[in-house]
């Protein structure tokens, strides 16, 4: 198992470097692979020891340093040929870095790999069946303009906003043929797709973000009381009455809602979208030569792109015989809507836990459920959409429905546009793969202690600005918003306490911080989702996009600086 260390500033280098050589090379795996190995690299030289260099040979070659500690505590020397010998070694790392990396675990398995290769499938049966241009054929009836095509796909982004993840599977698919038969650029729909994926996920207490995002909040509570700087206001926040603290989330929550008014990055984000598709805002950049190229009939990918979706899939026609209907759209994707919130909401029995008591569910509609403890707080439960689940049982679904109405022949077509459908979307799922891996790099290498050390000395002003650069800059590093979270809150949250800054105001930095990570790095999850099923060029698509990124960045800096200045630390809206 690999164990992590504290490279400092060497644990930022994997993630720059790929976003780098990603950026020049127009090739996301190029770069993505380059940094996974010099994750390894970094930490055999850093650690050779650990990779199976000899002991007599890391002190070989003239003493550089020490690290460690050892077993009893003494930290090993290290010297120059201990340096090369642990960088060769380390490489042997990159099998493991991969293998324990966040992608691989059964949550990511269940509703991310999985899903995809579901919804992969799912597409493929639809455009054979005729229900993408059903949905074309309907959607025509009510669009006459490319500027009608972009407020559509915009719209369809915020209705489909219960999971970021969700999302993207489904809005670039389902509006990819109408913006394709109004010359918007592919990169175009893949800039709406992502910025009403987890922007408005975000702001969607009721989504699985809600309870993702208390938790993450709950863990930089308990830190603050075991730093013994939790306010005396606050203790009901966490509770101290089992073997070891543990936050209290129904006391939680309301903190969570005040962070809605002051995670400035989200709104600003779908406010600039919003003002792209209603022709206010500009084409900026990259994204002008794209549309232009479009409008006038040069296509909606450039010569030399490279879609996140085969030819094959991309060039796939509906079967002759088949019937254009919006409806074989519709049914499926209402199925795994319904499928997913359904398995959020299901409690297998009306006694739960809260904060370790035991306690009734009195109410459970929506996926919340209301708590009623045998002592102590009452408290809010959700769940989360389960994405594997619900896109398997649509894709089952549509095949027999399919199959029924004769829309495909027969099983073999069937199987046909399946495997279509899975090797259109393999990519997205190598490229994630990569991702997820460079996110357990950078967090082997000690990304987060290196963060600590960036906040010394800060007067409380600068606090909510500060948090929200540092957290944009490792949200960028890793590509990960959660990750950050898991990072940052720990240090937020204390750091917001021992400076008298106002809370709510860190905490929406933190939050901000993390969705431009989301929405802007080329290693980003959601990113390469938004690029995948918009069938986009990866990387044009993050050289459009990052424009309005920078933009909605320095807008929400900006308010995290004034707001800094007006607010006084007491200062809530919802009160906590």
């Amino acid at each position: 198992m690999v164990q992590g260390i504290a490279a400092g500033p060497w644990s930022v280098v994997p993630a720059l470097l790929a976003i780098t050589l990603a950026w020049h090379t127009r090739d996301a795996l190029v770069g993505l692979f380059v940094g996974i190995a010099t994750a390894g690299v970094l930490l055999g030289a850093l650690h050779p020891q650990a990779v199976g260099v000899p002991p007599d040979l890391v002190t070989a070659g003239g003493e550089l340093g020490e690290i460690g500690p050892q077993e009893d505590g003494d930290p090993w020397p290290i010297g120059v040929g201990g340096v090369v010998l642990g960088a060769v070694f380390g490489l042997k790392l990159v099998p493991e870095i991969m293998a324990t990396a966040p992608i691989f675990g059964p949550w990511y398995v269940e509703n991310v790999l999985l899903a995809i290769f579901a919804i992969g499938g799912l597409i493929g049966l639809m455009i054979r069946a005729g229900a993408i241009e059903g949905v074309l054929q309907a959607l025509s009836a009510r669009v006459d303009s490319a500027a009608d095509a972009e407020k559509a796909a915009f719209l369809a982004g915020i209705a489909i906003h219960i999971d970021d993840y969700f999302n993207c599977l489904v809005v670039g698919s389902m509006m990819r043929p109408l913006t394709d038969a109004y010359d918007v650029s592919r990169a175009k729909l893949a800039y709406y797709v992502d910025s009403a994926g987890s922007p408005a996920a975000r702001l969607a207490f009721y989504s699985t973000w809600g309870a993702a995002m208390v938790g993450f909040m709950g863990g930089g509570l308990v830190q603050a009381y075991e730093q013994g700087i939790l306010p005396a206001g606050m203790t009901d926040v966490v509770d101290t009455g089992g073997s070891e603290v543990t936050a209290a989330t129904g006391a939680v929550w309301p903190l969570f809602f005040n962070t809605l008014f002051t995670g400035f990055y989200s709104w600003i984000a779908l406010a600039i979208a919003a003002l792209v598709a209603w022709q206010v805002v500009p084409n900026i950049g990259e994204m002008g030569t794209e549309e232009s190229r479009a409008r006038a009939g040069g296509g909606v990918l450039g010569e030399d792109a490279d879609p996140m979706i085969s030819e094959e899939m991309d060039e796939y026609e509906t079967y002759e015989g088949a019937t254009p209907d919006w409806r074989n759209f519709a049914i499926p994707i209402l199925t795994m809507i319904v499928v997913g919130l359904s398995a959020m909401f299901w409690r297998s029995s009306p006694v739960v836990y809260v904060d370790g008591k035991e306690g009734t569910t009195l109410l459970a509609l929506w996926g919340w459920e209301l708590v009623a403890p045998a002592s102590g707080p009452w408290a809010f439960n959700i769940g989360g959409v389960r994405l594997g689940i619900a896109s398997f049982t649509a894709l089952v679904l549509a095949f027999f429905l399919y199959r029924w109405k004769g829309d495909i022949p027969s099983n073999d077509e069937a199987t046909d546009a399946l495997l279509v459908g899975f090797k259109g979307i393999l990519l997205a799922a190598v490229i994630l793969t990569f991702a997820s891996s460079i996110q357990n790099a950078v967090t082997l290498l000690g990304i987060s202690s290196f963060v600590t050390n960036v906040f010394g000395g800060l007067p409380a002003w600068v606090i909510p600005v500060g948090v929200f650069a540092v957290t944009s800059f490792v949200s960028f590093a890793d590509g990960s918003s959660w990750s950050t979270y898991g990072i940052m809150f720990p240090i937020a949250i204390p750091l917001a306490f021992a400076t008298g800054a106002n809370l709510p105001l860190v905490l929406g930095a933190v939050f901000s911080g993390g969705i431009f990570g989301d929405h802007a790095s080329p290693i980003s999850d959601t990113t390469v989702l938004a690029s995948s099923t918009s069938g986009s060029d990866h990387m044009v698509h993050i050289r459009t996009q990052i424009p309005y990124a920078l933009v909605t960045a320095a807008i929400s800096a900006a308010l995290f600086l004034v707001f800094g200045l007006l607010l006084p630390e007491g200062f809530r809206i919802i009160p906590y």
